[in-house]
């Protein structure tokens, strides 16, 4: 498995290089994903908006998809109406089109129906993120019925969802890709988070199959693993207090990364950083690339096994 991350890894840097020289030499050329579009579920707030953030100062007019609204079942605050808007508002002052939608990932009517106006509005589906998850934290016999499903079909089955709603559209068009947001522990286990874990290796395999179906109609499918990403999912009371009892801070949790999990001397990654390499998969210089699961994990995919 390393040795797809890191030929995916040293692919990807040579591409971005090259790709800044050109841009150096060329400021007059049009942006990168100029006339594009994309959609990103959970666009609301952290990795989702960056990514829609980062796709829209390349050009691309975007979708942005949120329940924008509370859960039950989920244990801190998810984001709010406000977030929706505020995300809107920051995506077009880069010169693009926004269009929102309020809807669970859940339901696969209206993630059709985003689609269609995606279609309708831009002309297009170039890129889908599939980015909307949940996240839990404690030991595996103490969630309730309903937590533990409710991040099953919130991580598995609303990725099931958004690439079902996806593909017909792109395999008409014989064009596009799907960058799914998986995590560091979507290739490893851990005590802390059983449930979440089992999630984030599940949408690997639906990366690769979707890989493997799509790519005949030229539609390329990635996965991304991130560690900790400064986010809401992660800088929340519930979360902290559970990993950084004795200081259930932001500060607290990052202390802790720093003195004894990442292997490079950092805290967390901040969301834009996500954003960056999203827009790299969704750009001409990723086209060929497809399958492939990138870690961005301050080193810690050094612990796997070969």
């Amino acid at each position: 498995m390393l040795k797809n991350v890191g030929s995916a890894a040293a692919i990807g840097a040579a591409a971005v290089a090259t790709s800044s020289v050109a841009s150096a030499g060329n400021s007059s050329d049009k942006k990168e994903l100029s006339g594009k579009s994309a959609l990103i579920t959970g666009g609301a707030r952290g990795i989702g908006l960056a990514c829609a953030e980062s796709l829209a100062k390349a050009g691309a007019n975007i979708l942005l998809f949120d329940v924008a609204s509370n859960i039950e079942g989920v244990n801190y605050p998810l984001s709010t109406d406000k977030d929706l808007s505020d995300a809107k508002s920051l995506i077009e002052s880069h010169g693009v089109k926004c269009i929102t939608y309020k809807g669970d990932v859940r339901d696969r009517n209206a993630l059709s129906e985003a689609v269609t106006q995606s279609v309708s509005q831009f002309g297009s589906l170039d890129h889908v993120v599939a980015n909307a998850g949940i996240t839990q934290i404690g030991m595996m016999e103490y969630f309730s019925d309903q937590e533990v499903q409710t991040v099953i079909d919130i991580n598995i089955t609303g990725v099931v969802r958004t690439i079902q709603a996806s593909i017909p559209v792109m395999r008409e068009q014989n064009s596009g890709g799907i960058t799914i947001i998986s995590s560091v522990l979507g290739r490893m286990g851990d005590e802390w988070f059983p449930i979440y874990s089992g999630t984030k290796w599940a949408v690997i395999g639906l990366a690769k199959s979707t890989a493997l179906m799509m790519g005949k109609h030229n539609v390329t499918c990635n996965a991304i693993c991130p560690t900790v990403v400064k986010t809401n999912l992660m800088n929340n009371e519930y979360v902290l207090g559970a990993m950084s009892p004795q200081n259930p801070t932001w500060e607290g949790l990052e202390e802790l990364m720093k003195q004894w999990r990442n292997p490079l001397p950092m805290g967390a990654y901040q969301p834009s950083e996500i954003g960056e390499l999203v827009k790299y998969f969704a750009s001409n210089d990723a086209k060929k690339i497809t399958g492939e699961v990138f870690g961005v994990t301050a080193g810690l995919f050094a612990r796997n096994t070969a």
